[in-house]
């Protein structure tokens, strides 16, 4: 690693440029409704797309379609469902957004029992799966995108961030031909035995080429990462929200109507003592709020990447967006696999 690789997404354009990528998700323990959780918050996202210019990443969550497929046959409601998820992902292809590749391997063992999506038992992380196993994953999961958006996803995004080890993953990923990362958030961390993640020594980079790992840099490394981009939470960020849900206050605006996979008691503790700050830079309305820091606005970099969940954001969210968007004077949106191009373009010169 060097100079070059530390400032090299500095020199791609003239202007900061944005990145808006969303995990296209269901909720991982009450599922929730496709129509809060996806179509209505993506309806809202399309149209602020169209508004103001911008493109968005989607990182579809591809077990989701393969595990209704599985049911489709025998359950007309959950045929009528994947037929509906089918056509909305392929209009966000058409509008011109990216169709990218999420994999939450846990929808190998979802089971949908009395009209309702059963996550319980299931495997969160891909390292759970043998080698043959995740092979399989990732070729089966990039087809059923590759049909609904013409084109084979060349962006990936672990579920959870759980990314690492990242070896039991490459070689999958180099099957179905994507060398483009984006689950690193540098400096976060979360220690959780079902979904855990340590990117504490992550460059802050804009991007960096790596191999083995995607916390190490390496120059000449056959993948690239392009990191979400990190913020530092206020030190009582997690102390007023569990004030907030013991109050019985409802804060929370987003769209989705499902309910969130509970973390262990062990990181709840570490991030009420303040050891867990740094955290994406996202959209979902719990955290939009703190785009417009001072940490934020006066910083500057190349790239901006701000992440999100549909069946996280609200209105509020999407106005917090665009203050941010003009505080900062950005001019120019990207999605992850046109930035990825910028970058190869870049290191050609």
């Amino acid at each position: 690693m060097d100079s070059h690789t530390a400032t090299a997404g500095h020199s791609l354009a003239d202007t900061p440029i944005l990145i808006l990528s969303q995990d296209y998700e269901l909720f991982f323990q009450e599922s929730g409704t496709i129509e809060k959780c996806l179509f209505e918050p993506c309806d809202a996202l399309l149209k602020f797309a169209a508004d103001h210019g911008v493109k968005f990443t989607f990182f579809v969550d591809a077990g989701m379609l393969l595990a209704m497929q599985r049911y489709a046959k025998s359950r007309a409601k959950i045929a009528q469902t994947l037929s509906k998820v089918q056509r909305h992902i392929e209009s966000l292809a058409a509008a011109g957004h990216e169709i990218a590749l999420h994999v939450h391997p846990h929808w190998e063992d979802t089971r949908w029992i009395d009209g309702r999506w059963v996550f319980a038992g299931t495997r969160y992380q891909l390292q759970e799966f043998d080698g043959d196993d995740v092979i399989r994953i990732f070729r089966q999961y990039s087809e059923s995108l590759a049909a609904l958006s013409g084109q084979r996803p060349t962006s990936f995004r672990a579920g959870g961030f759980c990314v690492e080890p990242f070896s039991a993953l490459a070689p999958a990923l180099t099957e179905v031909g994507i060398a483009v990362d984006s689950s690193v958030v540098p400096g976060a961390t979360l220690r959780d035995p079902d979904k855990g993640f340590d990117f504490a020594s992550a460059p802050r980079w804009d991007w960096w080429r790596f191999d083995t790992t995607p916390v190490l840099a390496k120059t000449d490394g056959g993948f690239l990462e392009i990191p979400i981009t990190p913020m530092r939470l206020p030190v009582f960020y997690y102390w007023s929200r569990l004030v907030d849900r013991v109050a019985g206050n409802i804060v929370s605006q987003k769209f989705g109507d499902g309910t969130s996979k509970a973390i262990g008691r062990a990181e709840v503790l570490r991030r009420l003592a303040g050891m867990n700050r740094i955290a994406e830079l996202s959209i979902d309305d719990p955290k939009a709020r703190h785009l417009l820091t001072d940490q934020n606005l006066q910083s500057t970099r190349g790239i901006w990447h701000l992440m999100g969940h549909p069946k996280l954001l609200s209105s509020r969210a999407l106005k917090i967006l665009e203050q941010f968007i003009g505080e900062m004077g950005i001019q120019r949106s990207e999605t992850i696999a046109a930035v990825a191009s910028l970058i190869l373009s870049y290191e050609r010169t």
